[in-house]
């Protein structure tokens, strides 16, 4: 299967290709996915892909508020351009097109998410992907090309960039102060390993699945647990929480794991 990855400094977008080099082959684009004439080369060049992983996106809350224009053009309208122009190209041996989106569509909930879950993000970056998901779940009879849509939900990658919030606790767990101060972090979230969102995106990309799926652990984990168990190993500094209480974002997979799909790894010891 020849498969052709949009995204080339995304951290995940790494992850699958060294995970899965030697199953696929697989065709980079190290462009800008806002360049039409660079898409429109790149596809010609590479006419006989028969599947595109985007995984090109702003993910930083921070940028995609100070900067809505952009933020709305790389993770939804530019990818919306490319599925169009994949259409008109009619790439003869082309049978998917998967989208890379995120739990930050969700609305907060101390219930279970499942893909049929209200969606009401609250941030700027969820916002931007929802648009995306509802075009792909409105629009996929248009295409001659199956879509999917893989909602990832929290991860760890040790040389991601910032913004992350494992990354920025060990970070801040690393600086000279002996008494860290924590807020808003009293909550679950459901953190899944990188293996295991691997074999989620090959069995996606395997069965060619359509609409959308959550890629997450179906378990859920109180982040000041993971403060504690990083402060453990790292510094021992006293460690203050505040008390204001959120709600949670955790996930249901058992739409995926009923296509076959099984959780493997345990996330923290990817930490």
């Amino acid at each position: 299967m020849i498969v052709g990855i949009i995204g080339a400094k995304s951290a995940l977008s790494k992850e699958f290709i060294q995970f899965y080099k030697k199953k696929f082959k697989i065709r980079v684009f190290r462009g800008d996915i806002t360049n039409q004439k660079q898409i429109v080369l790149w596809l010609k060049k590479h006419f006989n892909l028969n599947v595109i992983i985007n995984f090109a996106a702003i993910t930083s809350k921070e940028d995609c508020q100070r900067n809505k224009k952009k933020a709305m053009n790389v993770n939804c309208k530019s990818v919306i351009k490319l599925l169009h122009i994949i259409n008109n190209i009619k790439l003869k041996k082309f049978k998917y097109f998967l989208s890379i989106s995120s739990s930050h569509v969700f609305k907060p909930s101390n219930y279970i998410l499942k893909e049929n879950s209200l969606k009401k993000p609250e941030n700027y970056y969820g916002f931007t992907k929802l648009s995306l998901e509802k075009f792909i779940l409105e629009n996929q009879k248009k295409f001659y090309f199956r879509i999917g849509i893989a909602r990832i939900f929290n991860f760890f990658i040790k040389n991601s960039k910032k913004n992350f919030f494992i990354n920025d606790v060990i970070k801040k767990l690393k600086n000279k102060s002996n008494v860290l101060r924590f807020s808003n972090v009293c909550t679950y979230r459901d953190y899944i390993s990188i293996y295991d969102i691997n074999t989620a995106l090959y069995k996606m990309v395997d069965l060619k699945l359509k609409n959308d799926y959550n890629i997450c652990s179906n378990k859920k984990t109180y982040l000041p647990d993971i403060i504690k168990k990083l402060n453990a190993k790292i510094k021992n500094k006293k460690i203050i929480f505040d008390k204001d209480r959120s709600e949670n974002i955790v996930g249901s997979n058992f739409k995926l794991r009923n296509k076959g799909w099984s959780i493997k790894k345990e996330f923290f010891n990817e930490i």
